[in-house]
Order: C-alpha cells, then structure tokens, then sequence
C-alpha cells in the first residue's frame, strides 16, 4: 500500500506556496498519508489536515490586512532591527513575554484557533506534525499531539516577530531554527514516497547590515542542516524523495499580499511534479 507523505518548509509569505500546491494536487485525484509543516508550512499544512478549503483561505486572506492584524508593516529586516531596541528596553524590564502572551502573539494564536476549527491533532482527520525549537534547550520539538492552533503557532513563532509560545512548560520558537523542512518527519511518520516543498529564500548577495549579517548567518545554517536532512532521508528512500522548490524567491518573508503569486507558484510546482510523481506512486504500490 502506497504512502504519501509531504513536508511543507517555512518560509514567511513565501510558504503560501504550499496552499496552491497542495490544491492541485487535490484537484489531480493525489491527497497525501500523512503531512508536516514548519512555520508558515505548518499554517498552511495546518488548515489542510484540519479539512479546511484552501481556496476559500486564500480568498478570505486577500480580504484582509494581515500586516496591521499582526503589525508587522514592514520586511522583516526592519522588523528585526526593531526588535534589537525593544530588547534593549527589556534587558531593563525583564522578559515579560514569559509571564503572558503580548498583543501580537495573542492575535496570532486566536487567528489560527479561528482556523484550526478547534480540532486537537488526535483529531484531525489526516495525520499531521509541527516542528519548533525549544528556546532554552535547543532541541527539536515534534508535535502531534494537543490543540492544533497551539503547535502551529510554536512552529510559526518567528523571532523578532512573535515572541516564544509556552507549551507543556516549554518555550517554543520557529521550528525554521532546528528543521525548516521536516522530510525526516514525514518519513518517520511512515511514508514511503516524500514530497519536501522547500520555499526558503536564496542567501542575499553581499550582506551590508549587521542585521542583513545576522540574517545571512540564520539561512545559511537553515541550509545546511536542511541539506544534511534531506541526505538522510535520500539514504533511506532513494528515488521516492522528492524535492520541489516554487519559484517564489522574490517574494519577502511578510509580503502577504503577494499571496495568489506564490499560491501560482506552488501550482506551478506542483503540475511540473505530477508526471514523476504519478510514476513514482506506481512503483510503490507495486512494490506493496
């Protein structure tokens, strides 16, 4: 029997890919075994496995001005740079984001409770995980279990935006940070065939900042162990690994309101994939 598995990478704005992929795969007759998301992958992952119409998402988002719902009207580098001030304060207030959640982040955690339908993950009629970060450990976290709109927002808590989510006494951040594209989460899931839709950005060309510095030095240790991660699960399945990148490189991590190009993107992903995957479908269900 034939086991689909995808893995959608984060990626800001960008990940919005994922919902335009993943629709027309649907539409091509191909729903997945299992799913699992970091970041905005987790959201849009998220929304799918709690049987949301994706489409309809999309439609209801372009209504709306998630820059001020969130406030976040600028690009992340000026988000970041902001961020390093309101820390300076901090260091003279204390951490106030560990004894209740500020503005930002309790809009966002009613925003995707909004969406998750209330579900918990052992509710949820696809199998699906999140990826995040323990802020004081380090350590990859993997959630299955528990209110959906909870481990998406951990998964999706990107620092310098949205501060830690608290969870089962952890502090959880971005799971960009230890894993931005879970293929090895899928395939431990059981999946025998994997797609990992991989939206992060190229690295900048000539960094200037030390804030564009900061940022490089993030991606490019999200790339290595992105790679180092897709080596291992291309050891264990070989040819059934399947990696995809849209062509949404120019889309900014908060320019939501590109959202139908990189939901176009993922469309086109997503046809360029289909004859490799259908063949690919075909051996394994052979082999089963």
């Amino acid at each position: 029997m034939n086991n689909l598995g995808i893995a959608l990478g984060g990626g800001g704005a960008r990940g919005l890919a994922h919902a335009g992929f993943l629709l027309t795969l649907e539409e091509a007759g191909i729903r997945p075994s299992c799913l699992a998301g970091t970041s905005m992958g987790a959201v849009v992952g998220g929304m799918y496995a709690a049987g949301q119409d994706l489409e309809r998402v999309l439609r209801v988002l372009e209504r709306l001005d998630l820059h001020e719902i969130f406030g976040v009207s600028e690009s992340y580098r000026k988000m970041l740079e902001r961020s390093v001030g309101e820390a300076i304060l901090e260091r003279f207030r204390g951490p106030a984001w560990r004894n209740e959640p500020t503005p930002r982040l309790a809009r966002l955690l009613e925003f995707l409770r909004l969406f998750s339908k209330g579900l918990r993950f052992e509710e949820l009629p696809l199998p699906f995980a999140t990826v995040a970060a323990d802020l004081d450990t380090g350590e990859e976290i993997v959630i299955q279990r528990g209110p959906l709109y909870l481990g998406v927002a951990a998964s999706a808590a990107l620092p310098g935006v949205f501060h830690p989510v608290p969870w089962n006494g952890r502090y959880l951040i971005d799971g960009g940070v230890v894993n931005n594209l879970p293929a090895d989460v899928v395939a431990e899931m059981g999946a025998d065939v994997v797609i990992a839709v991989d939206v992060s950005a190229p690295l900048v060309d000539k960094p200037q900042t030390t804030v564009e510095v900061v940022l490089q030095s993030y991606s490019i240790t999200a790339k290595e162990l992105v790679r180092v991660k897709l080596e291992c699960v291309r050891e264990r399945l070989g040819e059934r690994l399947l990696v995809v990148r849209p062509k949404v490189e120019r889309i900014g991590v908060l320019e939501f309101e590109r959202l139908r190009d990189a939901e176009a993107a993922g469309r086109a992903a997503a046809q360029n994939l289909l004859p490799k995957l259908r063949e690919l479908i075909a051996k394994s269900r052979g082999r089963g």
